[in-house]
């Protein structure tokens, strides 16, 4: 038998399960595009970051695509999760007066 915990606040789950699935992905907007940004020679880049390694066993990449995520919440966690995603305090809007 499978059991669950909150991935939360650690608590076993019993009866309510709820799974929140997150994707973080670079954003684009190809609107913002310059003509100068098409004009760019990728290749000479990347060929004069080659030419700065002594080696090609130092060369990394850097991992750009995007990343999914999973947890499971307990009832009460879900709630919370659901009134502040982020899990930051809501921002105070200032009370102005009527004049």
């Amino acid at each position: 038998m499978i059991h669950y915990s909150c991935d939360l606040c650690g608590k076993r789950i019993r009866d309510e399960r709820y799974t929140v699935k997150v994707e973080v992905a670079a954003a684009t907007d190809p609107e913002h595009l310059t003509d100068a940004d098409l004009e760019e020679d990728h290749l000479q880049q990347i060929a004069a970051e080659l030419s700065l390694l002594d080696s090609t066993a130092e060369f990394t990449i850097p991992e750009t695509g995007p990343k999914e995520f999973a947890f499971d919440l307990c009832s009460g966690c879900c709630q919370t999760y659901m009134k502040s995603p982020l899990g930051r305090a809501p921002v105070a809007r200032p009370n102005f007066s009527h004049n």
